[in-house]
């Protein structure tokens, strides 16, 4: 077995190394719920409800709603933080920059809405500050993230579904997408070990199933509008 384990140890750490790994400020979000929180604030249906609730909106409209909770925000606090974490991610349709962006911190006890340009007409900062106010604050407040949470995010979507004329037909939204680095290391260890086990590699197949991650959302621009509060 040691004979098989060392290169195939030796291939892992060449396709790795390829890949290095960058520490990084802001996070990478997808489609389209992110519960970044230690330990975790969602269960996993009510993730997978606001998940579905915002792929009916992305469906109906285009518009994408991203949903993020964290710990803490700091260093630059809950406004730079949306902002930037926003255009990093390019939440919304590029062209159509119609994203949204909700954003609730634990442990500072707040949220903020950030809205792209192309939904600053219907979310305005005065409507997204109320709906933040009816729906996230007394929820939070209660310890109810979900409550708060979907409810802000059902008013949201609601006022962009009957509101919203993105225009052209709205592609169907891509949900999941092929992980190319992933795909790299995993075709470069079958190889490896097809070499060494004379083709009897067919127990990694079970890999391929890894080659899946969520859909990145669509390259939309922040437009610096929205709302926060505290709880």
């Amino acid at each position: 077995m040691r004979t098989l384990a060392v290169p195939i140890l030796l291939v892992f750490g060449v396709a790795m190394s390829s890949f290095p790994v960058v520490a990084q400020d802001l996070p990478t979000i997808y489609l389209y719920v992110n519960d970044l929180t230690t330990p975790g604030t969602l269960l996993s249906d009510e993730f997978n409800a606001l998940e579905d609730l915002c792929y009916q909106v992305d469906s109906l409209t285009s518009a994408e709603i991203a949903i993020l909770v964290v710990n803490t925000t700091q260093p630059w606090g809950i406004d730079t933080f949306a902002a930037r974490t926003f255009s990093a991610n390019g939440i919304g349709k590029a062209g159509r920059d119609n994203g949204v962006l909700l954003v609730v911190s634990t442990d500072e006890r707040a949220w903020r809405f950030e809205v792209g340009y192309g939904l600053e007409g219907i979310l305005n900062d005065a409507l997204v500050g109320r709906i933040g106010r009816d729906n996230l604050t007394p929820a939070l407040q209660s310890g109810d993230f979900f409550e708060g949470i979907y409810d802000a995010t059902y008013v949201a979507g609601s006022e962009i579904v009957s509101r919203y004329d993105g225009g052209s037909a709205n592609p169907e939204p891509s949900l999941l997408v092929l992980d190319w680095k992933a795909v790299a290391v995993v075709v470069i260890v079958f190889l490896a070990i097809s070499i060494v086990t004379r083709g009897r590699s067919f127990l990694w197949i079970g890999a391929l199933f890894n080659l899946y991650r969520r859909g990145g959302f669509g390259g939309g621009r922040t437009g610096g509008g929205g709302a926060r509060g505290k709880f």
